[in-house]
């Protein structure tokens, strides 16, 4: 790929605003670390909520969305759009946003000794801080590392190594200089650029395949007309392979509290409101809007270069292929910009695991403030050189991570219930944790593989039996069962073990405010704590805020496909909820207001 003066100045021009932002946030992002890791608290729900778009606007999301669509049409993108009813989405805007703002945490380790008390407490704050923080966040960055590297190298023509040591350079100097200041300013302006770029490209694309006639008509000509209408139609058949995926998704998959980066943007937000504001930005954005472009590349690039290796491939090969001078400047910096938003927000929070929860809470309990700060950056870079040799080693790691990342497939019901219900304890997660790690061991096509053919070398035939069975099941099914073993095995554990002290879950309640529902020895005898009256309100605000979504996510897909009037009507009932959301969200405001006013 040849690129031209005005290209370089482009990238050049976003290089250089990256280090002019990280100095001028540097005196305010070090003062202390909750202006390192979460801005002070002090973040308005629109700089938060783009912020949140930013970081998980990936540089690998385009490759992602493309080898979805080119293995199940555009039904495959539900393995992203089923998150906008969970933590990720509505569910984190409507029910976890305030209550974990109301926390005032920094990570969500330390909500563990917020809400449970003992020796189990403190060895799961530890775990989940090296688990999720270090060594989960660090393969994520590597294997987006690794997307780079090739991008780089099989589509752009450049030196991998030269190009990761420019890039990586830039974001670890104004991330560690200015901590989530710098990263939040930066990353406000990179989504946009990110967003601009791959617009760019879709229209080109669409442009030069000669729109949706030619699409259907590609697609026909490569699937037949049956599967042609289908992968272009926004939901999966009930008679495709994928449907009994979709199902799966759709109702198991996305319970969850929202993931590091978005928990991080709640927590550093102004109050509640501008935590709950911040998340639905979020899910409207990322779910309803920027998919889009994506899937219309990726629609046209496997017309366009069918017989491609790797579908993810046709991404990078379309872009070189179709951009002119000065835009191809622009769209990789977007790429750029995509790369260093999700990077800086993930070196940032995996060293706020570092120093919040273990070397704070476990090594060095009275330091200064200047000497957390000094912690911190110091862990930045520990964070970054982390994942960069996780990428360079990525085949030798694949096997390990593989396993650790099915730990926690059957995790999700609990991390919510644990807002609902009393009696769950440190013990209940500690056993969920390993119920599922051996339960998606049990069911793991590759691991029964592994243990059939290369620990037996094939010997026993049940062993063989059990690796085709599970070989052969279908990705639902495996998911379902380790989910109903796992809630087994932690709603047992739950009911014979001891939850938590009363201290300890009144500080709680106390702290967070949580619904009555499930609480009711708490709510009986403390009836004075703050507790939050809107449980039911804000279910239906949940419901509705899906709704929302989806009208305006297959509202913007009805009319790029032609189909307006169904668009616009959409779009239009998108409007009306999303209003109704409104008018009843500022009345809970009001009354929010006057219960704080209230003396007991």
């Amino acid at each position: 790929m040849h690129l031209h003066r005005i290209d370089w100045i482009i990238i050049y021009a976003y290089l250089a605003f990256t280090i002019v932002i990280g100095i001028i946030f540097s005196k305010r992002g070090t003062k202390n670390i909750d202006e390192y890791f979460v801005a002070g608290r002090n973040l308005p729900w629109w700089l938060a909520g783009i912020t949140m778009a930013a970081s998980a606007f990936a540089i690998d999301t385009p490759l992602g969305i493309t080898g979805m669509v080119a293995a199940n049409g555009i039904p495959g993108v539900w393995y992203a759009w089923s998150f906008v009813l969970g933590g990720a989405g509505a569910m984190g805007a409507f029910i976890f946003a305030s209550l974990l703002r109301r926390s005032e945490v920094i990570t969500f380790a330390e909500l563990i000794e917020l809400r449970y008390d003992g020796n189990g407490a403190a060895f799961l704050r530890g775990f989940k801080s090296i688990y999720f923080g270090i060594f989960a966040n660090a393969i994520t960055l590597g294997w987006i590392i690794k997307a780079v590297m090739i991008i780089s190298k099989d589509v752009i023509g450049f030196n991998p190594n030269t190009t990761l040591l420019v890039i990586l350079g830039f974001t670890l100097f104004y991330t560690t200089l200015s901590g989530m200041w710098g990263i939040v300013a930066t990353d406000f302006i990179q989504f946009f650029i990110g967003l601009i770029g791959v617009v760019t490209l879709s229209i080109f694309a669409w442009k030069y395949i000669g729109g949706l006639d030619n699409i259907t008509a590609g697609f026909t000509k490569l699937y037949g007309a049956a599967e042609a209408k289908q992968r272009l139609s926004f939901f999966p058949s009930v008679h495709s392979d994928f449907f009994i995926t979709f199902i799966v998704f759709i109702t198991m998959k996305w319970w969850s509290n929202p993931p590091a980066a978005i928990h991080q943007r709640i927590v550093a937000s102004k109050n509640e409101k501008h935590a709950s504001f911040s998340t639905l930005l979020f899910s409207v954005t990322a779910f309803a809007i920027n998919y889009w472009p994506m899937i219309v590349i990726a629609v046209v690039a496997i017309l366009v270069f069918p017989n491609v290796g790797q579908p993810e491939q046709a991404y990078g090969l379309l872009m070189a292929k179709l951009l002119p001078t000065g835009l191809l400047g622009l769209m990789l910096a977007s790429m750029m910009a995509a790369f260093m938003s999700t990077v800086d927000t993930h070196i940032n929070f995996g060293a706020a695991f570092i120093v919040n929860d273990l070397y704070k809470r476990f090594i060095k309990k009275d330091g200064t403030a200047k000497h957390y700060v000094h912690i911190s950056q110091i862990s930045t870079v520990f964070m970054l050189l982390f994942a960069v040799f996780i990428a360079y080693n990525l085949d030798s790691v694949s096997q390990a991570w593989y396993y650790l990342a099915t730990l926690t497939a059957g995790y999700g019901f609990l991390i919510v219930a644990r807002w609902f219900w009393w009696r769950i304890n440190a013990w209940s997660e500690i056993s969920a944790l390993i119920a599922s790690g051996v339960a998606s061991s049990i069911f793991s096509p590759k691991i029964s593989d592994i243990i059939a053919s290369s620990i037996f070398g094939g010997k026993f035939v049940f062993l063989n039996k059990y690796a085709e069975y599970i070989g052969n099941m279908k990705y639902g099914y495996r998911f379902i069962c380790i989910v109903a073993i796992c809630s087994v095995v932690w709603i047992l554990v739950t009911i014979f073990t001891k939850p938590s002290g009363e201290k300890r879950l009144v500080e709680f309640c106390t702290k967070v405010k949580p619904y009555p529902l499930g609480w009711k020895p708490i709510y009986t005898k403390y009836p004075d704590i703050q507790w939050n009256p809107f449980l039911v309100r804000n279910l239906l605000q949940w419901i509705f805020g899906v709704i929302a979504i989806f009208c305006t996510c297959f509202g913007i897909g009805s009319l790029i496909f032609k189909d307006t009037a169904t668009g616009l009507l959409l779009l239009l009932a998108s409007i009306a909820i999303f209003t109704l959301i409104y008018m009843t969200w500022r009345g809970e405001t009001k009354v929010r207001e006057q219960m704080k006013s209230i003396k007991f």
